[in-house]
């Protein structure tokens, strides 16, 4: 596909995550007729940055973005700037991308959503686990399975980052408010709306001061029970399947052994009845495809693929978590 209109991009954040936006943006830069730019507030990295991606220009002050013919940001950045810099982006007119989580607190993401409502600009935020294939799959198969009794949901990792992720208030809690929400999103997407949350949290090894382990059932409306289990303190966690679907008639599993770079997920097992098949799943890069589906909304001024009540649904998840365990986040 390719857009005759002109699309200026500007990615805050040129390190970490960021990088992870503007290799993406690189490989849709000539579908799309991309004019690509960058920000960083340390000239060395902006300019670096700018020559590494072969970007059209760079900033170090943000308000040269707003000011700017930009037509959409993209924020990677703390979750503490999260609110801020995107109704601050969203004022200037300029359509936004914002890496998860929507906010630290609901309080935070009822303001965004509220002036992103207002201001008829696109806004999105990026959780990449919700465009990946393999959850929509599994979830249109499970009606095979007859009454759903478990869903199982974990990433089980070590992970020791550096930092404003080791800072609680910065991150607004620990490691599920930041990757776990993926986990969450996918376990809301299986199991549908809940009505009971019962959590454990701990601190292990990774040096953050938010929790870096947690543990989690959820009762769902179906009758059904989630279990989530998410940590940064778990070496070698990644072999097991990153969820699982049991009911009456058998069970669904997700592959790791079939990941690919760039799709969380694997292709699907699944057994009804004592026989057992794969299923093949399309394999896609998650960050690419939210990425262009958000810029196809902004070109055909259609809705974005991911509503921001989606993502303030998991962020109310991860803040039922936490306050199921005594993990008090921002405002809690």
């Amino acid at each position: 596909m390719t857009s005759l209109m002109v699309l200026r991009i500007a990615v805050v954040g040129c390190r970490g995550f960021g990088r992870v936006h503007l290799n993406a943006l690189s490989k849709l830069r000539d579908r799309y007729g991309l004019e690509l730019y960058v920000f960083s507030r340390t000239e060395e990295y902006a300019r670096d940055c700018q020559r590494e991606y072969q970007a059209s220009g760079y900033f170090t002050r943000y308000s040269d973005v707003l000011r700017s013919s930009v037509d959409i940001v993209d924020l990677v950045v703390s979750h503490d700037a999260h609110m801020p810099m995107s109704i601050a982006a969203l004022e200037a007119g300029k359509h936004v991308m914002l890496e998860k989580p929507v906010a630290r607190t609901l309080e935070e993401a009822i303001a965004v959503v509220s002036i992103a409502r207002s201001s008829g600009r696109k806004f999105m935020v990026l959780e990449n686990h919700y465009f990946d294939p393999s959850v929509w799959r599994a979830r249109e198969l499970m009606s095979r399975l007859g009454r759903v009794s478990m869903i199982i949901v974990r990433k089980l990792q070590y992970n020791s980052p550096g930092g404003w992720r080791r800072v609680r208030e910065l991150m607004g809690g620990g490691a599920l408010i930041d990757g776990g929400i993926h986990y969450v999103d996918t376990l809301l997407n299986l199991g549908g709306d809940y009505t009971e949350v019962r959590s454990v949290c701990a601190h292990g090894f990774s040096g953050i001061e938010g929790e870096d382990i947690s543990a989690s059932i959820f009762r769902f409306k179906s009758g059904a029970v989630g279990v989530l289990l998410y940590s940064w303190s778990t070496p070698g966690g990644n072999a097991a399947p990153a969820f699982e679907i049991y009911g009456e008639r058998g069970f669904i599993i997700e592959d790791p052994g079939s990941r690919v770079p760039g799709k969380p997920y694997g292709d699907l097992i699944i057994n009804i009845d004592g026989r057992q098949e794969r299923v093949i799943v399309e394999k896609v890069n998650a960050v690419e495809r939210e990425i262009e589906l958000f810029m196809q909304s902004v070109i055909n001024n259609a809705d974005v693929p991911m509503p921001p009540e989606i993502a303030m649904r998991d962020l109310k998840a991860v803040l039922d978590v936490y306050r199921g365990c005594g993990e008090l986040g921002v405002g809690l």
